[in-house]
């Protein structure tokens, strides 16, 4: 079983359709069923437009169907036994419950398309009902489920782990040994205002705000339009540039970008529009951005990727706002600064804000800003 992506040259209905995953077998033959429902995910169904939720469901069918291959299974004859032996043998290779049960809902939805679409029968799933006790949470009063809900038998029990962050000095220090400067606004990026790490490596230039005239006392927002930046579920929505970060980002953009930009230029024969470039004029990805943080981490002896600074961000914020407006407001700015689709996603930093000493939340992002400033300092002299 192999999994393959389509080119700009895919054509659905006359529009091009590059990014749909699609599987053959072993003898690189299209597999049917499941590149339907590909493209169903991909061109149809109206939330899941972005390539990367593409990419989770066509790496979710690889697995699968790669486990049906290698035991000459039919998709269409299975049952739970045989769904329960790939889940097991997923276990077994170390793979994190998370992720296996994230799989199994997968295959679950591929299974009910399959059925409304008449390519199969049965679908190899039991329900059971599970309780789970709740705290009293925010939106505790409209729940109306008692906290009593279906579950695929199949999925395993997980718990939600505390999300790995940095205390404030230790995200200084690391952000003060990184390398170059662009690096270094990213890391700062991700600090100051939670971004995700596509959103940093493919912030377009034109959404950086310009400081000038701007009050210094105060945040500036700064919006991701997914026409121009790439955001999860390509959703609009702003975060909030402290002024000395926006200035920071401002300088570099007049001063080394334009050398950057020229050499892509001279590539590529256009302009591009990435905010950050790398020392050879090339446009960044993820990979890099992972791949730089885990340098640092040898360099400093401190642990951290990308999303430990935005998780970070999202624990002091949490406290920050919680001491001016409380917990229940806070919780709702920090969704919308982080670009959570649901609170729920946004309380796991309630655990986390329990871990830091309140002394350590006074003025912390003066205290960032005061790092940021002394690193362009010595970057310019």
């Amino acid at each position: 079983m192999k999994l393959f992506f389509t080119d700009s040259d895919f054509q659905c209905q006359g529009v091009s359709r590059p990014d749909i995953p699609f599987l053959c077998d072993a003898e690189m033959e299209l597999v049917q069923a499941p590149n339907e429902f590909l493209r169903h995910i991909a061109i149809v169904k109206g939330r899941t437009r972005a390539p990367n939720t593409w990419r989770t469901y066509g790496n979710d069918l690889y697995e699968y169907f790669a486990f049906l291959e290698a035991n000459e299974y039919a998709w269409d004859s299975v049952n739970q036994q045989h769904l329960a032996a790939w889940r097991d043998a997923m276990l077994e290779r170390g793979c994190s419950r998370s992720t296996v049960n994230q799989r199994l809902r997968c295959i679950h939805r591929f299974y009910e398309w399959a059925a409304q679409h008449g390519r199969t029968h049965a679908l190899p799933f039991d329900f059971e009902d599970i309780s789970v006790p709740k705290p009293a949470g925010l939106l505790a009063h409209v729940d109306a489920s008692g906290g009593r809900f279906s579950a695929n038998e199949l999925t395993v029990p997980t718990h939600k782990p505390v999300p790995p962050f940095l205390h404030m000095g230790q995200a200084i220090r690391f952000l003060d040994a990184m390398t170059p400067h662009s690096l270094k606004l990213m890391g700062y990026l991700a600090l100051l205002t939670g971004m995700r790490r596509q959103e940093i490596v493919g912030l377009d230039y034109r959404v950086v705000p310009n400081p000038a005239g701007r009050d210094t006392g105060k945040q500036i927002p700064m919006v991701l339009d997914p026409a121009l930046t790439p955001t999860k579920g390509s959703k609009r929505r702003f975060v909030m540039v402290p002024y000395d970060l926006a200035v920071a980002l401002w300088e570099y953009f007049n001063t080394i970008w334009p050398k950057l930009n020229a050499i892509y230029e001279s590539k590529h024969g256009v302009e591009s529009t990435r905010l950050f470039l790398s020392a050879y004029g090339e446009e960044l990805s993820v990979r890099y951005l992972n791949n730089q943080f885990s340098r640092v981490s040898t360099k400093t002896k401190i642990k951290c990727h990308p999303h430990m600074l935005r998780h970070t961000y999202g624990t002091y914020e949490l406290l920050r706002i919680s001491e001016k407006e409380g917990r229940s407001k806070a919780l709702l700015w920090v969704r919308d600064r982080m670009g959570h689709s649901s609170i729920s996603n946004t309380e796991i930093y309630v655990h986390t804000a329990d871990l830091v000493q309140n002394d350590d939340i006074d003025g912390y992002q003066l205290e960032i800003l005061h790092a940021l400033k002394n690193g362009a300092q010595q970057t310019q002299g």
